[in-house]
């Protein structure tokens, strides 16, 4: 399973190319099931499907139990609780 944290596009410039003329390809940014940050190319039509697998590291502080906590959550979803699973 990937964490993907980040879609862009990156240039690729060789020593023949001139700025002007550099490929641009697009990366999919991730943290794999080791915990290692990882970059993979992909196609030009999986960009979409990758935007919506992105998730970030909130810290939310629980009201119920006083806690803080860090979780990973997609956008627009409201992180739950672990200890209180509220």
């Amino acid at each position: 399973m990937m964490y993907v944290t980040g879609v862009s596009y990156v240039g690729s410039n060789n020593k023949k190319r001139t700025n002007q003329h550099t490929k641009r390809h697009p990366m999919v940014y991730y943290y794999n099931e080791s915990g290692d940050f990882c970059r993979k190319r992909i196609k030009w039509y999986e960009v979409p499907f990758f935007k919506m697998q992105i998730i970030k590291k909130k810290r939310v502080y629980c009201t119920n139990c006083e806690e803080k906590f860090t979780i990973l959550v997609k956008k627009n979803e409201q992180p739950t609780c672990p200890q209180c699973l509220s």
